[in-house]
This record gives structure tokens, C-alpha cells and sequence, in this order.
């Protein structure tokens, strides 16, 4: 039987009944200031924390400086304590390309025990990569890779669209195993967050859609509440 790892985000394991299922990748897209990055990396905090798994979060775009600084910011959580004794990894990888993105995870998650994977964000491997069948071939290759190292991974990624109705969907999201898509949505005179679990293969996850809020300690998700 597959087992579970839960993501620790109030409200959201409801949603996909304890979990995303071990070894999975998961797409987690929205459009800009949606909450990608605090989402991503408390899945990372909450497994050190709470379920003592060790993270790596791969960031192909900001330093790990600046990121660690702009959570820092506005969360209240000791990431510090938990880069220090081993549990969370953050790198980068200033050059990109797919045999070194490879290795460098390869590297972090054998040395360091790693269950939890974090990529952030997918674009700029779209940008990396000559056409579309080069980066369906990259990217089937990239996941199949990540799970023979029994990995349970989360890649972001833009949405360009910030409407439920106009979204429109690319490769990526048929290859993943599953797809999570956070909104900002404007209702009335004022703009909520919204999530909605588009896609979990082999679990019989909500279908609806919820508001979420960000809050000093992260991202509380509201599944008796519906948009």
C-alpha cells in the first residue's frame, strides 16, 4: 500500500485525504503573489518540523539570501533551526540545464536523506529548453529520475490566468501526478485566495473549490468554506 505524506497546511489534507501519496510529483501553479513559495516551502518546514523528513528546496531563480529574507519577513517559523541541523536544504542553480539540475539533486538527496523536494519555478526550464518535445522528453525523464530516489516532489509554476474559467493547461500538467492551482480571485471590492486540487491521481480528492488565507504562521486553507 502507498503511504502518505502530509503536507502539515491546515485544511488542505482534508481536501486530499491525508496526503499526496508518496514518490508523487505535483504541480503547484498560480499566478503571481498566490502564495507558490510559502506553500512549497511549508510542505518543506512541516515535514522537518513535524514529520522529520528532511527537505531540499531547489530554487532556479532567487538566491537562497533573498528567498530565506522575504519568508522571513512574514512568517513566523525558525526556518534557521532547521538549516542548520540538516533538515532543510535550499540551493540553487545559477546555470541552468537539465543534466546539471540531475545532479544536483542527486547529490543533495543522497548526502542528506532528502524525502521532500521542492523545484521553483518550472519556467525557467520551459525557457532552458529548445521546444516543447525536448521539454516533455526532459521533464518525463527529470521525474522518473526523482522517483527511483523516493522522492515526493512539488515543482511550481505560473499561471497566466487568474480566473478559474479562462485557465488553460499545458503539457506539464498531464505528465505530473497531480496539479494544484491557488488564485487571487477579485469578488466584489476586494481580491480572496482560492484553491483548488485540479488533479490527484489515486486519491478521490475535493473537488471544490476553497478560500485560503496566508497568515504569520502559513497558509490556512478553509474546507468549510466554499468560493
Amino acid at each position: 500500500m502507498i503511504g502518505k505524506v502530509p503536507t502539515g497546511i491546515d485544511g488542505f489534507d482534508d481536501m486530499v485525504k491525508g496526503g499526496f501519496l508518496e514518490k508523487r510529483h505535483i504541480l503547484l501553479t498560480g499566478g503571481p503573489g498566490t502564495g507558490k513559495t510559502t506553500f512549497a516551502m511549508q510542505f518543506l518546514y512541516n515535514g522537518a518540523k513535524t514529520f522529520k523528513e528532511k527537505g531540499l528546496y531547489i530554487s532556479l531563480e532567487e538566491t537562497p539570501e533573498k528567498l530565506l529574507s522575504n519568508l522571513k519577513q512574514s512568517l513566523k517559523w525558525d526556518l534557521d533551526k532547521h538549516i542548520k541541523d540538516g533538515s532543510l536544504v535550499i540551493a540553487t542553480v545559477d546555470k541552468f540545464d537539465w543534466s546539471n539540475l540531475s545532479d544536483i539533486l542527486q547529490s543533495y538527496i543522497t548526502r542528506h536523506g532528502v524525502k521532500r523536494v521542492v523545484i521553483d519555478p518550472l519556467t525557467i526550464m520551459r525557457m532552458n529548453t529548445k521546444d516543447e518535445f525536448e521539454f516533455r522528453r526532459n521533464l518525463i525523464g527529470l521525474l522518473a529520475f526523482l522517483e527511483n530516489l523516493d522522492c515526493t516532489v512539488l515543482i511550481t509554476a505560473e499561471l497566466p490566468t487568474v480566473t478559474r474559467e479562462a485557465t488553460t493547461y499545458s503539457l506539464e500538467e498531464f505528465i505530473v501526478d497531480g496539479v494544484v492551482v491557488l488564485y487571487n480571485l477579485p469578488i466584489k471590492n476586494e481580491r480572496r485566495f482560492a484553491l483548488e486540487v485540479l488533479k490527484m491521481r489515486g486519491v478521490n480528492h475535493s473537488k471544490s473549490m476553497y478560500p485560503f488565507k496566508i497568515t504569520d504562521k502559513g497558509i490556512v486553507v478553509y474546507p468549510e468554506e466554499i468560493i
